[in-house]
């Protein structure tokens, strides 16, 4: 007589057995490596975000996602983000708790599927370790920010593009880097390495996703053009009417230059520095930027940088290279310094970052810059943190390529792990 358990079972049903008992023991291997100092992480950047801090930012996404939904809908966009955006702070809108705490739930899921992805891939060097080193830096640098602002979402799907493309499988890292961009925009600085690195990998041009670009480009651009045509460049124009923010290079530099005729203003929800001299190293810095991505790609194409190098080379130009460099920018990185040992100068840079907010939040409001010196103290401590990821980017930079080199001997195929994810040296200056 056959078995009971098994006379009504479909033909798929082993197979998706098998599968949901391999999810199950992933989570298993992953929740006291991984998973629960992830949590623990969430719960204090939740309290600190909607108990302390009562962050501007999260409250305005709420502003933006009722605005979205009076009628007509979807026909008041925001003004410095893109338009699909709103898909992200709308999701709050569906939990029944207040909005601030919503929305650090759902950041909290795209935090710890973001740490966890690194332990479901079988690839040397994505593994339970890098997990521990993101959750690291996070929590000495970004713990004030990561539960109240939305760039752990473009930054999780950057880094999801960078896994998918690490495991060959192009059209779902094209996709995960296109839905960044429709996110926050500067993933679309990993398109050319990832053209770069399948055009290496199959040994032709893909020249198809230009049609990923071009369907991303019509999403951020045409679709709000035909609901709202004023607001279609919003997050391009609110940039370049923006000066110089605190935080960034441009501002550090330009007060250095000339520090007496240097005045900090409050404008477009930050602490800007103005002076005559913050425009024009704004266009340098930015220009410097842009040669820093396009020597990063040219190095990529000659196999002088792995894949995963690539995108955090070209990221950290993005980043360094802006005129506006919030403390959430860091996160940005994160994700990719995670893939290699722990640096000295990008672990004193993540606590630059973590002291200069409560020194901030002490004082009753930005814009408010209640003494000169403050803001002088606060525009050095910003650029100390800028220069160390810039001395500790350089230095990484300057190790990948040497391993790369044709006298090295690696044999390392392109795209292959970092190769200091396999050493046993722990930190690294």
């Amino acid at each position: 007589m056959p078995d009971a358990s098994r006379r009504h079972r479909w033909p798929g049903q082993d197979v998706g057995s098998k599968r949901a008992v391999a999810v199950l023991d992933a989570v298993r291997a992953q929740w006291r490596p991984v998973v629960l100092p992830v949590l623990v992480l969430w719960v204090l950047a939740a309290v600190v975000s909607t108990t302390l801090l009562h962050p501007f930012d999260v409250h305005e996404y709420e502003r933006y996602a009722h605005a979205a939904l009076q009628r007509p809908f979807f026909h008041r966009l925001p003004l410095e983000y893109p338009a699909p955006a709103l898909a992200v702070f709308l999701v709050p809108l569906l939990l029944p708790v207040s909005y601030p705490w919503a929305f650090a739930v759902v950041a909290g899921i795209a935090l710890v599927a973001l740490a966890t992805s690194y332990g479901r891939s079988e690839m040397p060097g994505w593994d339970t370790r890098a997990a521990g080193r993101l959750v690291i830096y996070l929590s000495l640098g970004s713990v004030m920010v990561v539960a109240g602002r939305y760039d752990i979402f473009a930054v999780a799907a950057a880094f999801w593009a960078v896994r998918a493309a690490r495991d060959e499988r192009w059209s779902v890292a094209w996709t995960w880097a296109s839905v960044g961009f429709l996110l926050k925009l500067f993933p679309a600085a990993l398109w050319p390495v990832l053209f770069i690195a399948e055009w290496r990998r199959l040994g032709r041009v893909p020249w198809r996703r230009f049609w990923w670009v071009g369907a991303s480009a019509v999403v951020v651009a045409g679709i709000p053009a035909l609901v709202d045509p004023g607001g279609t460049l919003n997050a391009l124009h609110y940039y370049l009417r923006r000066p110089a923010e605190i935080g960034s290079i441009p501002a550090g530099l330009s007060f250095l230059v000339d520090a007496h005729g240097t005045t900090w203003v409050g404008s477009f929800h930050s602490a800007n520095v103005v002076n005559t001299w913050a425009g024009p190293i704004s266009v340098g810095i930015e220009i410097a930027g842009m040669v820093g991505c396009l020597g990063t790609w040219w190095a990529q194409a000659r196999d002088r940088l792995t894949l995963e190098a690539a995108c955090l080379a070209t990221l950290s130009f993005v980043v360094l290279g802006s005129k506006v460099l919030s403390v959430q920018y860091l996160i940005w990185l994160m994700p990719f310094w995670a893939l290699y040992r722990l640096r000295v100068s990008w672990l004193l840079a993540s606590a630059a970052n973590l002291v200069v907010f409560p020194y901030s939040s002490a004082a009753t409001g930005f814009g408010y810059v209640p003494t000169r010196g403050f803001a002088v103290s606060l525009t050095v401590a910003f650029l100390a943190r800028d220069v160390l990821v810039a001395a500790g980017t350089a230095a990484w930079m300057r190790e990948q390529v040497r391993r790369r080199t044709p006298t090295a001997g690696s044999g390392e195929p392109e795209g292959g792990a970092p190769s200091d994810s396999r050493t046993a040296v722990p930190v690294r200056v």
